[in-house]
């Protein structure tokens, strides 16, 4: 399975897809070089939880 990701320099924000089998580890970016860290599942679920807009709201 793969984890997809966005490059944190402004200047590439390239997508990235890196494999499962890299979760907690530094990758780099192919295109610019960048060294980011891949999301574990556990800081993944956390951030998703926190996000609003992935919450629903319930219509009235």
């Amino acid at each position: 399975m793969l984890v997809t990701l966005l490059c944190p320099n402004l200047r590439c924000r390239r997508v990235l897809q890196v494999p499962d089998t890299t979760r907690g580890h530094r990758v780099r970016c192919g295109h610019c070089g960048q060294i980011l860290t891949v999301p574990t599942k556990q800081q993944q679920k956390a951030k998703a939880s926190k996000d609003p807009r992935t919450t629903q709201t319930p219509s009235a």
